[in-house]
C-alpha cells in the first residue's frame, strides 16, 4: 500500500454544467472529505436535486455551507434564511430539500465526505464570527473559531502577520484553503505559498506548519477532532 503524501491543489472546475450564473468547484481528499466551492451569479438558484445530481456521493450525508461573499436566501423546510457573510448552515441529516437564492453575486462553500455516517438530526444555522467562540488553539497572533459537527471539525482562522506556527501532526485528514491574504507553508517537507488560488491536503502525522503574512481562511477536519480545545 502506497504512503498517503500531503497535497497542494487548486479546485477543479465542474466541467459538465451547462448554466454559466452557477460554477462548480470541488477537491476531494484522501480519507474521503470534499470541498465544493460554488460561485452563484445575483438572481441565480441552485436546489438540492442539482447537487445531489451533480455529488450523488454526499447526497445523504452532513453538509455544512458557509458563505464568505455575497448574499443569499437559503430556504430549507418552507422557511427561509437570509445569509451573509460567514453565515454557516449544518444539515446534520444530509437529507433535507433545500434551495439557494443569490440576493447578489455570491461565493459558498460546502463540506462534506463519502464516508461520513447517515446521521439524524434538526438543521443548525450560525454566524463563525458572531455565534462560535474563539480560541486560543496555537497561542499568539491567531484568532480560531472551531466548529464542532456531527462527523466534522471546521475552523475559521484569522492569522496576523508573522505568525508562526508547528503542527506534528495527527490522523485526521485535514484541509485548509485562504479567503484572504497569504502564507509560507510546509507539509512533509515540501513548502509552498498558500493563497486565495490554492490550498493543502495533509497527509496522516505529517508535520505542518508556517508563516502568515496575513491570512484568513479555513480547517477542516474528518473524522472530527477529539481534542477538547476543538469542541464547541
Amino acid at each position: 500500500m502506497n504512503e498517503i503524501q500531503s497535497k497542494y491543489f487548486q479546485f477543479e472546475e465542474l466541467k459538465n454544467e451547462t448554466k454559466p450564473e452557477t460554477k462548480f468547484y470541488h477537491y476531494l481528499g484522501w480519507n474521503s472529505l470534499i470541498i465544493l466551492k460554488l460561485e452563484i451569479k445575483k438572481n441565480a438558484k441552485i436546489d438540492f436535486k442539482k447537487i445531489n445530481q451533480n455529488y450523488s456521493k454526499i447526497s445523504n450525508k452532513q453538509k455544512i455551507f458557509v458563505l464568505t461573499e455575497g448574499e443569499c436566501n437559503f430556504e430549507i423546510e418552507k422557511t427561509i434564511h437570509n445569509l451573509k457573510k460567514f453565515d454557516a448552515v449544518d444539515l446534520v441529516a444530509g437529507n433535507e430539500q433545500y434551495e439557494l437564492k443569490a440576493i447578489e453575486d455570491s461565493l459558498i462553500y460546502i463540506v462534506s465526505a463519502f464516508n461520513l455516517e447517515k446521521q439524524d438530526g434538526k438543521p443548525k444555522i450560525f454566524n463563525f464570527e458572531k455565534n462560535i467562540e474563539s480560541k486560543n488553539l496555537w497561542g499568539g497572533q491567531i484568532i480560531s473559531r472551531p466548529y464542532e459537527g456531527n462527523g466534522l471539525t471546521f475552523v475559521l482562522f484569522d492569522l496576523k502577520k508573522g505568525f508562526k506556527f508547528e503542527d506534528k501532526g495527527h490522523a485526521n485528514e485535514q484541509i485548509t484553503w485562504l479567503i484572504s491574504g497569504e502564507m509560507d507553508f510546509y507539509t512533509n517537507n515540501i513548502h509552498k505559498k498558500l493563497n486565495i488560488n490554492n490550498g493543502v491536503d495533509i497527509g496522516p502525522y505529517h508535520l505542518h506548519g508556517g508563516v502568515s503574512g496575513g491570512a484568513k481562511g479555513f480547517d477542516v477536519f474528518f473524522p472530527k477532532r477529539q481534542e477538547v480545545k476543538y469542541k464547541n
